[in-house]
């Protein structure tokens, strides 16, 4: 009778022959199954009545937002290891978020079947494909709760760097003690990425929700408020800080870049109240920046080169610069919160390699305003009739802030 080492012994010679033949096969790997990807759910408003009372669906977005339909749970071939149990209907919307564009944010049921803390699942797809998943709390996506709903879902821009954020509102069952059955809400912050994926900010996650009393989507933003004025200089205060003057001080902390920059100053474009942050470049070719606040954002326009004038209080600014006898004027205003242009003119040479002179010595060069070829005088004039150069104004480049004086002007600002 064979001893048990020898078997051993046997069973592995065996096993390393087997290998070594399939090493040295000559035979093509069969090719893979074509995977076939399930159909899209057809997307359909819900429709108000349709939702339980006591569920908040708040969002931030000037977009409409809609509801879908409940879909078939098989995904596609690149994401079947995701674990999810049904679609949750009421928090799931077709929504454009930046930079994915339109996407739709799909809430999903826990799927308990294997641990009964397993948490609700948030997708990111487009065309029935899934484009990211949101971080659960733990990398496993297993709470020490049990689940018990999506309260709210809120997009929007909380920490003003362009890229849409995402709050959610979930409740969850304590699981023992005298409040076992009564279920408490927690908050979730997650904030956008220039890539398109979402970050969980786990600390003010756990701070909101502990600091809380009421815990709603208005209350969740009021505390990122709160929390950016203890991040401001030391005399700010909840109290003295404007909404504009937490989003600057927000924007200058983790947006604007001191090393490209000669200074920064403050203009008054409109008569509002709230100033505007010109940026000025290291150099010609780095340009100005205008950064305005407007529709509850940060919003920042590149301008061409270094010069331009602006009309205080008359919201009109012109960027009036050239280069090589090709110039331009591009008058914008304040439109909807946003500095837009409302008409631009374009004057030089044919062929600044070879300019000609009228008699007076004067470069002859080609007019244009918007769109349309006419004389200097009708250049002039159309400009004029826009932009009033009279009333016009530039800034100080001989007297420019800092970064650091900049935010405490602006702490401070008054008119």
């Amino acid at each position: 009778m064979l001893k048990k080492k020898n078997i051993r012994m046997i069973l592995t010679t065996l096993l390393l022959s087997l290998a070594l033949a399939g090493c040295g096969s000559d035979q093509a790997p069969a090719p893979e199954e074509e995977t076939t990807k399930p159909p899209v759910a057809e997307k359909t408003d819900t429709q108000e009545e349709d939702i339980p009372e006591d569920t908040q669906q708040e969002t931030s977005r000037e977009a409409s937002v809609s509801g879908t339909e409940e879909a078939d749970n098989a995904q596609p071939a690149a994401k079947d290891t995701i674990k999810k149990g049904a679609l949750i209907t009421e928090q799931t919307f077709d929504v454009n978020l930046h930079p994915l564009g339109e996407v739709t944010f799909a809430s999903y049921e826990p799927d308990t079947s294997e641990n009964p803390l397993a948490d609700a699942v948030f997708l990111i797809e487009k065309d029935g494909e899934v484009l990211t998943q949101l971080p659960g709390v733990t990398e496993e996506n297993i709470g020490l709760e049990l689940f018990h709903k999506v309260e709210a879902v809120s997009f929007t821009d909380y920490n003003n760097d362009t890229y849409d954020d995402i709050i959610l509102i979930l409740s969850y069952y304590f699981g023992a003690g005298p409040q076992a059955a009564q279920p408490h809400s927690l908050i979730r912050y997650y904030s956008g990425t220039a890539n398109g994926d979402f970050l969980y900010e786990s600390q003010m996650s756990q701070d909101a929700s502990m600091a809380l009393s009421e815990i709603t989507i208005e209350t969740a933003k009021n505390f990122i408020g709160g929390k950016r004025v203890e991040e401001s200089p030391e005399d700010a205060t909840s109290e003295s800080l404007e909404p504009w003057q937490e989003a600057y001080l927000q924007y200058l902390s983790n947006d604007s870049d001191p090393q490209i920059q000669s200074g920064y100053t403050l203009i008054n474009i409109e008569d509002s109240g709230i100033p505007q942050i010109v940026e000025v470049g290291d150099c010609e070719a780095t340009g100005c920046r205008i950064v305005h606040y407007g529709n509850g954002k940060v919003h920042v326009t590149q301008l061409n080169r270094l010069y331009f004038t602006y009309i205080p209080y008359g919201n009109l600014l012109c960027n009036s610069e050239g280069l090589m006898d090709c110039y331009y004027d591009l008058v914008y205003r304040l439109k909807d919160g946003k500095l837009t242009l409302i008409a631009s003119g374009y004057y030089g040479a044919e062929d600044n390699s070879n300019v000609q002179f009228d008699d007076n010595g004067d470069p002859i060069y080609q007019y244009e305003w918007e769109g349309t070829p006419m004389s200097r005088s009708d250049y002039q004039k159309e400009l004029s009739q826009t932009y009033d150069s009279s009333q016009a104004t530039t800034y100080d480049y001989e007297h420019l802030f800092t970064l650091e004086e900049l935010q405490q002007a602006i702490t401070q600002y008054s008119l």
